[in-house]
């Protein structure tokens, strides 16, 4: 899905950044620092998951989280819905969890819109291992 648009992310700013890109597709015109502004939490470093389903929701938009799976990537891929999805980079005990939105999937992986990166391709082994830690965490946003 080429159209879905970017938005480079910020330190700690993964959250806002991937519900800009799928908030914008939508026509839910918004930037990331419009987002973070009300939802970034600075104690946390980050963006919890459920404040970035209330603010999709308070857009107008239907936000579903769900534990996913390959088959529900490819199947809303197909339907043209891009999926935000949570990874885990860390290690042992050490979490180091970050946002993402899967815009498409070739052969041996699958891509996404990434940190500072558009079409990322991430081979398929070391997304499903960094998802599963993740807990397959994944929010599909849409028109109601």
């Amino acid at each position: 899905m080429p159209n879905v648009p970017f938005y480079p992310q910020e330190a700690y700013q993964c959250g806002p950044a991937a519900l800009a890109g799928v908030l914008n597709y939508w026509g839910v015109q918004v930037s990331p620092a419009d987002i973070a502004a009300e939802i970034f939490s600075a104690k946390a470093k980050g963006t919890l998951d459920i404040d970035m389903i209330f603010y999709a929701e308070r857009k107008g938009l239907k936000a579903v989280q769900f534990k996913g799976n390959l088959d529900d990537l490819q199947r809303n891929i197909h339907s043209r819905n891009p999926l935000i999805v949570l990874v885990d980079y860390g290690f042992w005990v050490y979490e180091q969890d970050h946002f993402m939105v899967v815009v498409g999937y070739a052969k041996g992986g699958i891509i996404a819109n990434s940190g500072k990166e558009k079409h990322k391709f991430i081979p398929l082994d070391n997304f499903l291992k960094t998802w599963e830690r993740a807990k397959f965490w994944t929010l599909r946003v849409t028109p109601q």
